[in-house]
């Protein structure tokens, strides 16, 4: 069992961040923070030469049920998709909800990490 979900893409970084940061809104889902790690790398002095961003994304009613169920869980939370660089190609990956969430054990929150999933393997699957 794989932890992640991931596609290539023609397009660059900056392109799906746009376009799944749009489809994210559309699905009630907002984008809490984007990590570049590039531009953090490079403000501690250590070069990184390919783009990589990390987005966290968030569905605040989710989260609430979820927090609800068991306060741990904020732990594994907030969902993340990372656009990045690798031999010259560009990828979205997803950290996949299901695998995360199987680690706490609680059978309550498997049918909302299915959910959550399918709903964000379409988003990164758009920007192809």
């Amino acid at each position: 069992m794989t932890f992640n979900y991931t596609v290539k893409t023609q397009k660059n970084i900056d392109e799906v961040i746009e376009e799944i940061t749009s489809k994210l809104s559309e699905i009630k889902f907002g984008v809490l923070g984007t990590l570049n790690f590039k531009e953090i790398f490079a403000k501690k002095g250590i070069d990184y030469p390919h783009e990589y961003k990390l987005l966290e994304v968030c569905n605040p009613q989710a989260a609430k049920q979820a927090l609800d169920s068991d306060p741990n869980i904020g732990l594994l939370l907030p969902c993340t998709i990372a656009a990045y660089e690798k031999d010259g190609q560009n990828f979205i990956s997803l950290a996949k909800p299901t695998t995360l969430l199987a680690v706490a054990s609680n059978t309550e929150l498997e049918s909302m990490g299915k959910e959550i999933e399918a709903k964000l393997i379409e988003v990164i699957e758009n920007p192809k």
